[in-house]
């Protein structure tokens, strides 16, 4: 793994922002022996299909997406039944906090994250202190070496009202949050560990992001979970300024930490 020497300076110096997504719960919990559906399985749960029409000799959504497998349930079984099929297929109340979960807790103080779940508050609390946790729409503070943020912008299974699972539920964030994290992105590197570059999650929070900035964002760094990328994803997201390497969450977390404690 070829783990950038901007990220490490970035996080050695409290100037790295990370974004969590699902594969840090996901990878835990296999680990644990706990069930844990990833996002293409995800998306066939609830209901999508892979459309037979043709649009100029492609397919239209081709790709296993978990909001359109979402709505498709809700329509079937309303709002409660929908939220309740998520939780069951991807919460980990039973899953331990880990140590590249610690890591995460321990070097930064704010954490974006796509998860849905509770893992990174917990591991908070077993460190010995609380985390602050907003949602989307929420205002965002300065980052504070002294305190630790986990900021759900797709919300979380403790408070259903929060949770992102539909594109309807994907409402534009206000123009005060935009300027928050447009400054954030200008003043720190920015970190996105426990994704996939060829996943709906992903392209989701990266939109959300440029829509932020307004427009291509700075070079940012992506660990890609579970395996090599192909080349495709490879030119289709270097052009958009991503650099990305190899890792999953452990592997990503474990190498900054040797990483920093060898920096003279």
């Amino acid at each position: 793994m070829n783990l950038p020497v901007e990220v490490i300076e970035a996080v050695d110096n409290g100037k790295c922002i990370l974004f969590v997504g699902s594969r840090f719960s996901g990878e835990a919990a296999e680990a644990q022996g706990q069930p844990f559906t990833e996002a293409k399985e995800l998306a066939k749960a609830l209901g999508w299909t892979k459309p037979r029409q043709l649009m100029g000799g492609r397919a239209k959504h081709s790709k296993p997406s978990p909001l359109e497998g979402a709505a498709l349930f809700e329509q079937k079984s309303g709002r409660k039944g929908l939220v309740a099929e998520v939780r069951r297929l991807t919460d980990v109340p039973r899953v331990q906090p880990t140590d590249f979960h610690k890591s995460a807790i321990s070097r930064f103080p704010v954490i974006v994250t796509t998860c849905q779940d509770d893992l990174l508050e917990r591991t908070a609390l077993a460190m010995g202190g609380a985390a602050q946790v907003l949602y989307r729409g929420d205002p965002l503070p300065a980052p504070d070496p002294a305190r630790r943020v986990i900021y759900k912008i797709n919300g979380g299974f403790e408070r259903p009202e929060t949770l992102v699972l539909t594109a309807a539920d994907r409402r534009e964030l206000p123009e005060e949050i935009k300027k928050t994290f447009r400054n954030l992105i200008r003043s720190h590197v920015v970190l996105f560990a426990g994704y996939r570059p060829d996943h709906e999650e992903f392209e989701n929070v990266f939109e959300d992001l440029t829509a932020c900035y307004g427009g291509e964002l700075p070079r940012c760094h992506l660990a890609v979970a579970q395996g090599q990328i192909d080349d495709f994803l490879w030119q289709k997201w270097v052009w958009r300024g991503l650099l990305m390497f190899t890792a999953d969450p452990s592997e990503c977390m474990a190498e900054l930490e040797a990483r920093i404690q060898k920096a003279p």
